[in-house]
């Protein structure tokens, strides 16, 4: 079902009756940028990933939500589903909402207009948005703004503020036009009146002479029409009782504005409060971006992201994850959604059925929209209950009635593109810290090429190069027991530097005291991050406080977990589920 700002605020309490009934969601995202694959390295730690994945991207937005619930029919053993398809903008219609960059990458909207996307659609009736940050200024300034309304009321005078603007004489015609113009309204029957349009800075001038010239006997508001412009309205004063009651229709429609504005980031607070099963395929962007859009602003911390993601969606479950782990890594092919998808729908896959929910819109597999999000979200629905229906079949277990417990294994692991040795991010635990004793950093000339490389390594047998840039890489090593000696023999050049991988990641952290070379130091240093003042987070009354910034979650999260601060190193001789 296609939701947009005309049908949304309609659908969002069927909305969040499916996610309260559902066994699991399904979420998938359209953005206008990625702009990450070329900055991660094969040998990046999840640290490193998350830190250069939200450096990277945090400035992209999501302008397409797909949500697909699902739950199981017991009497009919059959699984029911509802789709929606978000069309997600935040505008200035109204002084609650940001105004927000739209930065975006012209190979991704490039391949959405590809796909059909209606731009159109988007920036018309986009549904609005505010953070949890954003929500909680928005509504101290409109408490405050009522406050001060309440005690003109109170003092016989229900006009704005007093603003010491001066006045050009270009305007005052202007300005004199519309008092004219509002004396003849009082001085008809009228009850109310809208004046011209004018803009923003002619309505402040008259504003600031509205106290004097109407002598309480007229109010003026601003009021948003439905194109969005805004225009003056005049209001007869009549008796106090009147002007309360003029007053509370006020505020019920600046609640209503609120609301309006808080938009989308209401059905990801539901999904929040739920607890439920949340699934994606590759879900990492989506879920960073879900969290910095619509809940808290990302931290630069890794811990405390993975402190709040788990928080916030305390079962996750990325399929791309999934498909990529023993024992359904042998059957799949690709990971690639599509791929996926076809691989499912034969054995030893089974898709259990599926309906749509009564009297509602969902999806359909005859029916095809891939890179609709709403649509995306449902095929990865279909593939993940196909999955878990598999390995019902392989514990020797009803192939219907879904057993949660089989999905253990999998849950709070982000799938990470692209990373040689430790491709996932564990949301719920210490990550896999793979030994990388057998790599080495190399910075050497910019005429290099890869043969360059093969050749000073071919006495140690054969090499992996992970590039950084054109001028520096990760080497892995095959025969591991040659490391020592590649340090000792290789470590005099003055064309080259090398250094173990402990010791560049030890340069890259700010501990420079490892004894190397003039030139090697000033190479690790010239990378390092800039410094980042490590912000405190503690949990108070359920919320998230920081130094300086408070993120307040006390609206929906209910859960806290702790993540263990300790490592426990595995090597690549070790058996795995994700090598």
């Amino acid at each position: 079902m296609e939701v947009t700002r005309s049908n949304f605020l309609q659908l969002l309490p069927s909305i969040k009756e499916a996610i309260a009934k559902c066994d699991f969601i399904v979420i998938d995202c359209e953005l206008t940028g990625l702009n990450t694959v070329n900055n991660i390295n094969a040998f990046d730690t999840q640290k490193q990933y998350y830190e250069k994945v939200r450096r990277n991207s945090k400035d992209f937005l999501i302008i397409q939500y797909g949500l697909c619930m699902f739950r199981y029919d017991v009497d009919k053993k059959v699984y029911k589903q509802q789709g929606y398809n978000f069309y997600i903008f935040q505008t200035g219609a109204n002084k609650f909402v940001p105004d927000h960059r739209f930065l975006c990458q012209s190979s991704s909207l490039d391949f959405l207009s590809g796909s059909g996307f209606d731009f159109n659609k988007l920036f018309k009736e986009g549904i609005s948005y505010l953070n949890s940050n954003e929500e909680e200024k928005c509504r101290a300034s409109l408490s405050d703004a009522q406050k001060v309304r309440a005690n003109k009321l109170h003092n016989n005078s229900f006009t704005p503020e007093k603003c010491n603007q001066a006045i050009n004489d270009e305007d005052k015609e202007l300005v004199n036009n519309i008092f004219n113009e509002i004396r003849d309204f009082i001085a008809s029957d009228k009850e109310e009146h809208v004046l011209p349009k004018c803009n923003a800075y002619i309505r402040r001038l008259v504003y600031q002479q509205a106290e004097a010239k109407l002598a309480n006997k007229a109010s003026l508001e601003t009021r948003a029409l439905e194109n969005r412009d805004h225009v003056l309205v005049v209001t007869r004063l009549k008796s106090k009782e009147d002007r309360e009651a003029m007053n509370r229709k006020v505020v019920e429609r600046e609640e209503e504005q609120l609301r309006q504005s808080i938009g989308f980031a209401s059905v990801i607070k539901a999904i929040v409060e739920s607890g439920k099963l949340v699934v994606g395929h590759n879900m990492c962007l989506d879920l960073l971006h879900t969290i910095h859009q619509f809940l808290i602003p990302l931290p630069f911390e890794y811990q405390e992201f993975k402190e709040i993601a788990h928080y916030s969606f305390p079962k996750i479950l990325d399929t791309k994850y999934m498909s990529s782990t023993a024992p359904l890594r042998g059957l799949i092919d690709s990971t690639v959604v599509a791929h996926l998808l076809a691989t499912v729908q034969k054995e030893p896959f089974k898709i259990p059925d599926i309906e749509v929910e009564e009297n509602l819109e969902g999806y359909t597999l005859d029916n095809t929209k891939q890179h609709e999000a709403g649509y995306d979200a449902y095929i990865t629905g279909v593939s993940f209950l196909a999955m878990w229906n598999y390995l019902h079949t392989l514990n020797g277990q009803s192939e219907s009635y879904p057993n949660f417990s089989l999905l253990d294994p999998y849950c709070n692991r982000l799938f990470l593109m692209r990373l040689q040795d430790c491709p996932y991010m564990n949301l719920a635990g210490t990550d896999v810290i793979p030994s990388r004793e057998h790599i080495v950093y190399l910075s050497f000339p910019k005429t290099w090429k890869q043969n360059d490389i093969f050749q000073l390594f071919s006495p140690f047998g054969n090499v992996f190069i992970a590039w950084i840039d054109d001028q520096s890489a990760y080497i892995a090593l095959q025969r591991r027991d040659q490391i020592s000696i590649v340090l000792s023999t290789l470590s005099q050049s003055e064309t080259y530097t090398i250094m173990s991988y402990a010791q560049r990641q030890a340069h890259l952290a700010g501990d420079t005291g490892l004894g190397l070379l003039p030139k090697q130091r000033k190479r690790a240093a010239s990378e390092i991050n800039p410094s980042v003042k490590k912000r405190k987070m503690v949990s108070e009354g359920g919320g998230i406080t920081k130094e300086k910034v408070t993120l307040n979650l006390t609206p929906f999260v209910n859960k806290k977990t702790k993540i263990e601060k300790s490592a426990q190193k595995q090597t690549f001789d070790e058996p795995s589920d994700w090598e």
